[in-house]
C-alpha cells in the first residue's frame, strides 16, 4: 500500500482519466444522464477492485447494473424504492461480517441515485428499454472502472477494515435497511429527487459498520461531508460549464484517491474531496440548475442525514464497543 506521493500521482491521473473519457464525450454531445451513470459506474467498480477482490469487485458491478435497471422500472414508487434501497443497504450491512463494507458501500451510494430520480437516457425509448440502457451502461462503466483500476494498481490496496461478529453485522443490516429503506420511501413519496440521494447517501457514509466502531469517528464523517459541501459551494463561483464541472470534479476525485491510499490521513480529508467531487460530476448533466444551487439545496439534505446517522451510532454505540472491531487496530485506522 506505501508509495511516495509522486509515484502515486500519475497512476491516480491515468485511473481517473482513462474511465472518464466516455463520460467526457457523453457530455461534450448532451447526454449528460449517461454521463452521470457512466461515472457511477465506474467510481463504483474503481473502489471495489481496490478494497476487495476481483469475484467480489464483479458481483458488485452487477449489483449495481440490477438496482439500476430495478430503479428504472420502478419509476420512483415509494413501496419499491423502500424495497431496492432497503436490499442494497442490508447487503452493505451484511459486508461487514466480513470487512469488505468498504467495497459495497459505494454501489448502495451509487443505487440511491438511480432510485431517487430514475435516469431517462432517450425520451424515445419506452421505460423497459430505457431500464435496460440504464443497467447496460451502469454494467459497462462499472467493469471498465474495475478493469482500469484493477491494471493501474493491481499491488495496491486499501486495508481491509476488521470484520465484525455475525451478530452485530445482522444488527447493523437491520438498522441500515430500516433507516435507508425509510428515507426512500419519503424520497419517492416526496419527489425529492437526487436531493433525497444525498440523504441516503449521507446516512450510508455516516452509519458505516466494519469500518469504524467509535461516534468520534462517524462526526469525522460528518464534518468531511458538510466541508466538501463549502468546497462545492466555493467552486460554484468559478465553475459554470458542464464540461468544466466533469473535469474538476475528476481532478476532486482523484484527489480524494490519493488521500484513500495514505493511511496516515484521516478519514474525514478523503471526505472532504470525494464530496465535491460527486457534486461537480452530477451538476455536469445541468439538469438541476447552477453548481451553487445544487449545492445549496443538497447542503439542508446532508445536515438532515448526518443528524439521523449520528444519532443512530450513539444509540449503538454500546454494540459498536463490544464489536470484534476493535477501535484501535490499524485495520480500521487505515479505512
Amino acid at each position: 500500500m506505501a508509495m511516495s506521493l509522486k509515484k502515486s500521482i500519475p497512476l491516480v491521473l491515468m485511473v481517473m482519466a482513462v474511465p472518464a473519457i466516455p463520460a467526457v464525450i457523453f457530455t461534450l454531445v448532451g447526454w449528460g444522464e449517461a454521463s452521470n451513470i457512466w461515472m457511477l459506474g465506474t467510481v463504483t467498480g474503481a473502489l471495489a477492485i481496490l478494497s476487495s477482490t476481483v469475484r467480489l469487485s464483479v458481483y458488485t458491478v452487477i449489483l449495481l447494473a440490477i438496482a439500476s435497471t430495478l430503479a428504472v422500472l420502478n419509476q420512483g414508487n415509494p413501496w419499491g424504492s423502500m424495497l431496492i434501497m432497503g436490499a442494497c443497504a442490508a447487503i452493505s450491512g451484511i459486508a461487514s461480517v466480513r470487512g469488505l463494507v468498504s467495497a459495497v458501500n459505494f454501489f448502495a451510494i451509487s443505487a440511491a441515485f438511480f432510485v431517487a430520480q430514475p435516469p431517462v437516457v432517450s425520451t424515445s425509448l419506452s421505460t423497459v428499454q430505457d431500464a435496460v440502457v440504464v443497467g447496460f451502461i451502469a454494467l459497462c462503466s462499472g467493469f471498465w472502472g474495475l478493469a482500469i483500476s484493477g491494471k493501474v494498481f493491481h499491488k495496491i490496496h486499501f486495508p481491509p477494515a476488521a470484520p465484525l461478529e455475525a451478530r452485530h453485522a445482522t444488527l447493523m443490516a437491520i438498522i441500515l435497511a430500516l433507516l435507508v429503506g425509510g428515507a426512500a420511501w419519503v424520497v419517492a413519496d416526496r419527489n425529492l429527487g437526487h436531493g433525497g440521494a444525498w440523504l441516503m447517501m449521507t446516512i450510508l457514509i455516516v452509519v458505516q459498520p466494519g469500518i469504524s466502531s467509535t461516534f468520534k469517528r462517524s462526526v469525522q464523517r460528518a464534518i468531511g461531508t458538510l466541508a466538501g459541501f463549502g468546497i462545492a459551494i466555493v467552486l460554484s463561483a468559478f465553475v459554470s460549464t458542464p464540461i468544466v464541472e466533469i473535469l474538476v470534479g475528476l481532478v476532486l476525485l482523484g484527489m480524494a484517491l490519493l488521500v484513500k491510499m495514505d493511511s496516515r490521513r484521516a478519514y474525514w480529508q478523503y471526505v472532504v474531496f470525494l464530496t465535491p467531487g460527486v457534486v461537480l460530476v452530477v451538476a455536469s448533466s445541468g439538469q438541476e440548475g447552477s453548481l451553487l444551487d445544487l449545492s445549496i439545496s443538497r447542503l439542508g439534505f446532508t445536515i438532515i442525514g448526518s443528524l439521523i446517522g449520528l444519532i443512530t451510532v450513539a444509540l449503538l454505540l454500546p454494540f459498536y464497543r463490544n464489536s470484534s472491531a476493535k477501535p484501535d487496530s490499524p485495520a480500521v485506522k487505515a479505512s
